[in-house]
């Protein structure tokens, strides 16, 4: 169950943003499953609404947001086809590319996972010179509580290609939750990070057993079963 008082804030927010900027409103939203929690919880505003169904993380990925070859990439990283690619991902976007918004607001959480994802989005709207407002709704995901900060738009772009494709720290500064989203990453993608040897020490656990330690010794990095199950058959071919 959602708090009231966590409720309350939301709607507050969505009263202030309708008052400013009316229905031209796109409020993107990590994953489907929040999207879900939003509409069981009666906490959509006025405004559209629309998923990133996305880990990006994980595998390869492009200069050109949401291209041709970013689209190729990715649906290879995820071992579906570009048609499958197309519909989960890409298809929920569809408002994004086809219509103009004053303002964009990003509900995402603070750990690695939503970062590198709120990363990706960023980057792109740098991409098509978005000119609109746009505000980060930093959620907990267990509570709802939000906390939100106006993102000022100049160099996630730099920032996208310096972290997720050559994989080195950013020379520019960025807000505290990324720049913490960013350091986790580093960590991650390190053939020997924190979490293979956490399930090295841990192997003769079950499965389910694993998996239930690793959500939580590990929540700081947002990561879901997939990928917790890719890491440890990774390990078991070794």
């Amino acid at each position: 169950m959602i708090n009231l008082s966590h409720k309350l804030k939301i709607k507050d927010f969505h009263n202030k943003i309708n008052h400013q900027f009316g229905f031209e409103i796109l409020n993107i939203l990590n994953g489907q499953v929040m999207h879900e929690v939003f509409q069981t919880h009666q906490l959509l505003g006025k405004g559209d609404y629309i998923s990133f169904n996305e880990a990006m993380c994980s595998h390869e990925t492009s200069v050109a947001i949401f291209s041709d070859e970013f689209k190729r990439l990715r649906a290879l990283g995820h071992k579906v086809s570009k048609q499958e690619y197309e519909n989960f991902t890409m298809a929920p976007l569809k408002l994004l590319f086809e219509r103009e918004y004053k303002c964009i607001v990003l509900w995402f959480g603070d750990d690695m996972f939503c970062q590198m994802n709120m990363l990706t989005v960023l980057a792109y709207l740098e991409q098509v010179t978005y000119k609109g407002k746009v505000f980060f709704n930093m959620v907990n995901e267990t509570t709802y509580e939000i906390e939100t900060t106006e993102i000022f738009l100049s160099s996630y772009n730099k920032v996208y290609q310096q972290v997720l494709i050559d994989h080195q720290f950013p020379n520019i500064k960025v807000i505290p939750r990324m720049f913490q989203g960013i350091r986790l990453y580093m960590e991650y993608i390190k053939v020997d990070n924190e979490i293979v040897a956490y399930i090295r020490e841990n192997e003769d656990r079950s499965q389910n057993e694993l998996l239930e330690n690793l959500f939580q010794s590990f929540p700081q990095y947002g990561l879901g079963d997939v990928q917790y199950l890719k890491i440890i058959e990774t390990i078991n071919k070794v």
